[in-house]
């Protein structure tokens, strides 16, 4: 699988939906730090940042998976400063005939980390990865 693969498979794993920046970031950072046997490499390679775990490829592959068509950007709006990510017909179709060649339960603890994210507030988010990986919050600037 190619490591933008991953990113597709968490936006799809949205059904449809959107995804903020910081919950992909969190998925993928949970996913590889979770899962590191079952991602394989090349994988992201996240660094603490202001809001915990970040990796700025994250961001270059999803908008190479927009060129491609499989993701569409939003890249802001009303009482809205940031990206929201949401994959198109088509990439969830790709993302389907990926999550087929992955193991049921690396499939399915994918879907069940984008659920649990997406319930979360973005404090919630940031506080629940700072607990299960206090070294993550070494250059934050998150205060909650």
């Amino acid at each position: 699988m190619r490591r933008s693969d991953w990113a597709l498979l968490a936006i799809a794993a949205a059904r449809g939906e959107l995804l903020t920046p910081v919950q992909l970031q969190k998925v993928l950072f949970l996913l590889g730090a979770q899962k590191p046997q079952d991602v394989g490499q090349p994988f992201y390679a996240f660094r603490p940042y202001n809001y915990g775990p970040f990796s700025s490829d994250v961001y270059l592959d999803a908008d190479a998976l927009e060129q491609e068509g499989l993701v569409r950007i939003d890249r802001s709006g009303p009482g809205r400063s940031w990206s929201v990510y949401r994959a198109t017909p088509e990439g969830l179709d790709q993302a389907t005939r990926l999550a087929a060649q992955l193991p049921a339960d690396l499939s399915s603890y994918l879907d069940r980390l984008v659920q649990w994210a997406r319930l979360l507030t973005f404090q919630q988010l940031v506080s629940a990865v700072y607990s299960a990986f206090p070294e993550q919050r070494a250059n934050s600037i998150f205060v909650g």
